[in-house]
Order: C-alpha cells, then structure tokens, then sequence
C-alpha cells in the first residue's frame, strides 16, 4: 500500500521510521531497525532507538527468533512495557511441508510444531509471553493467529490509548468488530446528551433538524468504523475476490437498501420510528421550565435508543461480512492447494 513500510529479502530498514495512522494522526507506528546490524549494533541500540519512548512493541520474524530479538524482547521487559512475539510467513511453511511432505501434511501439527519451537526460544525472556502465527496476506487476516493476535492487543495496550487503538485498527477479525462496537456504544450517550441540550430552548423544529444531522453524522461515522461504507466494501471484494453486489446481497438481508445508497433516507426511515417522541417533544417544548425539562429527557432517550439499536444491528451486518470473508478464504484455499503462497 502507498505510504506503507518496505518490505523485503534484504535489510530495509535504516532509521527509525513513523507512520502516523490516515484517520488518527495522534496514533503513530514506528519501524525499528533490526538489532545487530552495521548501523545498529546492540552495544548502542537503545540509546539510537530510544527504546522508552514507545508504548508497546512487535517484535516479529519471518523465520525463527534470534538471540538479538530475545536480547531486544528482555530489554523491553526491563523498562516495564509489554511486548509480543509474531511469527509471520505462516502460509508459506505450511506450503513447504505440503510439498516436501504431502502424504503426512497434517497444518495442525504443524503449527504446533512451529509454536512449540518458538515458544522455546522466547520463554527464556518470559515464561507466560506467547507467540503468533500469522501470514502477511491481507486475505488470511482471519486465518491462523491473526484474531487471537487482535484480541490480546486490545486486552494489554496501554489503558489510555486503548480507545484509540481499537477505533484505528482495521475490521479484519470479528474481535475488532466487537471491541470497537463497545467503544462507540460507550459514547452514545454523549451524543445524547448534547441532543438533550439542544431539544431546551423553545425554537420550532430545531431540535429534530439537529437530531437528523446529528444521527446522519454517526451513521457514516459508524459505517467508516465497522467497515460497512463503499470505500470499505470495495477493497474486501477486490481482496477475496468476490462480486460487490454479491457482499452487499448479503447485507441487505440484515440493513435496508438505502442505508447503502442514501444514508440521510435511512435516517428518515429511523426517525419515523420514533415520531411518536419527537411530537410529544415538540409540543412538550412549549410547556414553561417543566416542558423543557421533559423535552429535554425525551431528546435524550430518543437519541440514545436509536443510536444504540442502529449499532446492534450494524454490528450483525459486519460480523455477517467477517463470515462470508472467512468462508471464501476456506474455499480458495481449497481451490489453490497447489499455487504458491505469496
């Protein structure tokens, strides 16, 4: 991807190299050169890397783990900050072994095979750390550890930042998808609440103007978050290869049309919902000191409710969405026993 870091066979990286996430700039991933080279020996690394300054550490490797990534891993220890051990290149091992071995191919044992033997090496760091395998391919992000990986990320990162975290991570695992739905239904009542402060003062019409834009405001926001908008869409289908329309066939079972289509229409549907409120709230907003009161209650209550319901049901169209991923991965790879991996 543009603006991604370099990958290779060879030493890639030089410097210490940040990439600040496109849709929280405060959330900032850092490339560390490998320890133990010409430019980065161990004797200076963590004055040159400035070890401290990071929040929490991936320490990954494509093949096995060096005595420098244990050095590094202790090191990180020794400061107080966490760390985890990624194993990456998983599919390609497990397309070695199908060669090399294909009457006794059993991917099971296999992966045993390779945790057990890194969790040999690492253990010697920290006896309760464990180790993930995973493959590369933006397609197996639902395969192998890659969900395991995602859940213990959003259960050890640092408290403060864990919000933002989960909100940045993208929705490849149904455990984002359930992380991020709790976060945003956390925050439902803040919306509600500066619904309710609008739906005081007395002025015709105001308050539904503002709850209209202010839920079309949240529905694109929370579509962006649980990987529902078009964009989204779009890049899933190019990835597994299959038919947009066939994605959103599937989803239309659960959302209405329009909510891919026209999202102020699908808003419209929502209020008409709740009209009953919304009139009692406009006459209500006439009644001196106690009908702003109740007015205001209402506001709340209303807002709450529909962003609270629209998030249950979202939350079931993307964990649908992570299923029908999860099941075309299966299939190809049924269907491409004999390719090579990437």
């Amino acid at each position: 991807d543009e603006g991604a870091a370099k990958v290779g066979v060879v030493e890639t990286t030089r410097i210490v190299q940040s990439y600040s996430h496109p849709s929280y700039p405060n959330l900032v991933f850092y490339d560390l050169p490998g320890v133990g080279t010409l430019e980065f020996k161990k004797s200076t690394y963590l004055t040159q890397v400035n070890l401290a300054r990071y929040d929490f550490f991936l320490i990954v490797s494509r093949t096995r783990f060096t005595e420098n990534d244990l050095w590094l891993a202790n090191e990180i220890k020794n400061i107080g900050k966490r760390f985890f051990f990624i194993r990456t290149n998983i599919d390609q091992d497990l397309y070695n072994e199908k060669i090399d071995h294909p009457k006794n191919y059993n991917e099971t044992l296999i992966l045993d095979r390779i945790r057990e033997n890194c969790l040999g090496h690492i253990r010697t760091v920290d006896d309760t750390t464990n180790v993930f395998l995973i493959s590369g391919r933006i397609s197996y992000t639902s395969r192998f550890d890659f969900p395991n990986m995602c859940t213990a990320l959003l259960r050890d990162y640092p408290g403060l930042k864990r919000h933002a975290m989960i909100l940045a991570m993208s929705t490849n695992c149904k455990e984002v998808i359930r992380a991020k739905v709790d976060v945003l239904r956390s925050q439902t009542w803040v919306a509600a609440a500066v619904s309710a402060a609008v739906a005081t003062p007395p002025i015709p019409g105001l308050s539904v103007m503002f709850d209209f834009s202010l839920t079309v405001g949240f529905v694109i926001f929370y579509k962006k978050q649980l990987g529902l908008d078009d964009e989204s869409l779009e890049r899933i289908a190019q990835i597994h290869h299959i038919p947009l329309y066939v994605l959103k066939d599937e989803l239309q079972k659960i959302l209405p049309a329009h909510f891919f289509t026209a999202v102020p229409d699908f808003v419209i549907s929502l209020v008409k919902r709740q009209a009953v409120g919304t009139a009692t709230e406009e006459v209500l907003r006439y009644v001196p000191y106690v009908g702003s009161i109740i007015c205001a209650t209402v506001s709340f209550s209303i807002i709450l409710s529909v962003l609270r319901n629209l998030l249950n049901v979202m939350e079931k169209a993307a964990l649908t969405l992570i299923d029908i991923v999860s099941e075309r991965s299966v299939s190809d790879d049924e269907d491409n026993d004999d390719d090579e991996p990437i």
